[in-house]
């Protein structure tokens, strides 16, 4: 849809794949969209970081003192993300990799089996389906796993998508969309009073990640304007690649914290949670840790290079959940502190800011991210 003199003008600061997506949702139904972003090369945070795992059914068994409802905002992005995979495709000519699934999520030891036990009581309870895998049975889907295996879960919800890819794809159709434009610096947002602004914008989503604590209002942190915000925090991870062969997995494997995700060229394996870090430099003990348990996962990786190594940062939230929606009394929205799960709640986030911003309207799922929920920690 092409803007209009009535088109609504909306600031986003920050365009990793959760600005991206809402500019896009957002251009695509007439608003006028700017995206401000100060790094050279936007989308090279988290988003070019990540492994692009499509996982609502692994986050069924949520870690202690996960938001309540991250499960069910996880599931309705993944029923978003085959048409999200499938505009985007249609409008650039760009195939994003987008694979609907399954995943498998494998037992080694008994504790991993405990987790996988673990995490098929919480699918039956949500009514998710997914299959128990006998050790053979699991060598029979994906034949380089361990023949040490103890058993998988076969989690057909569960799928991936080249988030490089799928970035760059966004970023050069945006580039392109009469709607969009991209503004390499920081945004003049000003505070006066209580109202967070942009001069010439009538609306600003702040998306700038584990950094929207400390994007600039004059010369004033957003963290210290709204409390609220401190609750994002940094969470490290490292992270590397091996060169993809003929004989690599095929599937998306996921043991405990450990995954492997075959992709083209390349066979990424992650990751570490590290809280408060914000450091890029790269632990070599740490990468050959990982790289040790992806041998023990699918022994066939030893014979495979590192090709690349890195350390990515999330944002973090206290209930590991994002915060999306109205600002406080500030007249701007939030849409940052997706942790593990950006990729895969891009398409819904983006879907929820749209219906906010565009129509004032919000469901109770919704409703249930907003970053009020913190206010009464950070009062």
């Amino acid at each position: 849809m092409s803007p209009s003199l009535s088109s609504p003008r909306i600031a986003i600061i920050g365009a990793g794949i959760i600005g991206l997506s809402c500019a896009w949702e957002l251009a695509n139904r007439g608003a006028q969209v700017t995206l401000f972003d100060s790094n050279f090369h936007p989308g090279r945070g988290a988003s070019w970081a990540a492994a692009g795992m499509l996982a609502p059914a692994y986050e069924a068994a949520a870690e202690e003192g996960a938001h309540p409802r991250l499960f069910d905002l996880c599931l309705e992005g993944g029923d978003l993300w085959t048409g999200f995979a499938r505009e985007i495709a249609e409008a650039t000519g760009r195939d994003v990799l987008h694979i609907g699934g399954p995943s498998l999520a494998v037992a080694l030891t008994t504790q991993d089996l405990a987790a996988m036990q673990g995490l098929a009581t919480a699918l039956n309870a949500q009514g998710i389906p997914f299959d128990v895998l006998s050790p053979d049975e699991t060598l029979a889907h994906e034949h380089q796993v361990s023949p040490g295996n103890r058993g998988a879960l076969l989690l057909h919800t569960d799928g991936q998508v080249d988030n490089r890819l799928l970035v760059d794809t966004l970023i050069r159709a945006l580039e392109k969309h009469p709607n969009a434009v991209f503004v390499n610096g920081e945004a003049p947002l000003v505070c006066s009073g209580n109202a967070l602004t942009v001069a010439g914008f009538d609306e600003v989503i702040i998306a700038a990640g584990w950094q929207t604590p400390s994007v600039t209002a004059g010369d004033t942190p957003l963290g210290d304007i709204v409390p609220t915000l401190k609750t994002l925090q940094p969470v490290g991870g490292h992270m590397l690649a091996l060169l993809r062969q003929p004989e690599s997995p095929e599937m998306t494997l996921r043991c405990g914290s450990l995954y492997i995700v075959p992709k083209a060229g390349r066979v990424v394996v992650g990751a570490t949670v590290e809280p408060g870090v914000t450091g890029h430099e790269i632990d070599w003990d740490t990468i050959h840790g990982l790289e040790v348990a992806a041998h023990e996962l699918c022994p066939v990786l030893k014979e495979a290079p590192i090709i690349e190594a890195w350390r990515g940062i999330r944002p973090g939230t206290p209930d590991h959940a994002p915060m999306i929606g109205a600002l406080g009394e500030t007249g701007a929205f939030v849409a940052a502190g997706h942790y593990r799960n950006g990729i895969l709640l891009a398409p819904v986030t983006a879907q929820i800011m749209a219906d906010l911003i565009l129509d004032r309207k919000t469901s109770e799922l919704a409703a249930a991210f907003s970053p009020a929920r913190f206010a009464a920690a950070t009062a």
